[in-house]
């Protein structure tokens, strides 16, 4: 018997137990999906496996891995709602850093609150709308949400949004190593003249120590004098 007539009865085999689930069997349908000739069959099997079969997925979707189109399956998950069952298989393909691939673990990571693997997903495989992720974690109720989108901006150079964020949340250590990258002597001033508002001698000290070559001498002993101009006011009122 030739080898195509044993890839058509791999596949008429697989399409027997799809089509009579009571003649499934697991090991011999994994067996027959990895010699299938027609490549629609394996997307058909994990449709079948999501509704039949969701706790063996994970397996399917293991062995299937050399031949998938892994976009794809992204799509044929988001599709069932089912990419939370998927996720070791989206770890394991995502070296390939694929856009879709990347977007699905990071949508579970914020899912689970799990910010430690999204900043690391962020950091290893780039390959993703950084903006629209930025922009999705920036009002997140929890800190460190918002400081991955502060540094999504920052890393988009969307240094003004960056700061700003870091400032609303108290993180004015991020917000003086955004502003000293930014290398703006624009931006250096207005964190420096935040600071003097917030009457916050500390982080005066840190940007000026910080960003010091892009602070204009006038401008730092401007703002210092300033502040103490007014300070020795408010003492000598009555």
């Amino acid at each position: 018997m030739c080898s195509s007539d044993l890839d058509e009865q791999q596949d008429s085999a697989v399409k027997l137990m799809i089509e009579h689930p009571t003649a499934f069997q697991h090991d011999l349908f994994l067996d027959c999906c990895q010699k299938v000739r027609n490549t629609e069959i394996y997307y058909m099997s994990i449709g079948f496996y999501l509704e039949m079969q969701p706790m063996q997925l994970t397996r399917l979707l293991q062995v299937l891995t050399p031949n998938l189109d892994h976009s794809r399956v992204v799509h044929q998950l988001r599709k069932s709602e089912n990419l939370p069952l998927a996720a070791p298989y989206l770890k394991s393909v995502q070296k390939e850093n694929l856009t879709a691939v990347n977007e699905a673990l990071n949508e579970l990571y914020i899912e689970e609150e799990d910010y430690p693997s999204l900043r690391t997903s962020i950091d290893d495989f780039d390959n993703f709308d950084q903006l629209a992720l930025a922009q999705k974690t920036e009002k997140h109720e929890l800190l460190e949400f918002r400081r991955i989108a502060a540094y999504l901006y920052k890393r988009n150079t969307r240094y003004a949004q960056s700061i700003e964020l870091s400032k609303g949340d108290k993180m004015f250590k991020d917000a003086i190593e955004t502003t000293n990258d930014s290398k703006s002597a624009e931006l250096v001033e207005e964190l420096l003249r935040y600071f003097v508002e917030q009457e916050d001698k500390e982080c005066f000290c840190a940007t000026l120590f910080t960003c010091y070559q892009y602070v204009s001498p006038d401008v730092a002993i401007e703002l210092a004098w300033r502040r103490s101009e007014e300070h020795t006011s408010e003492l000598q009122s009555p």
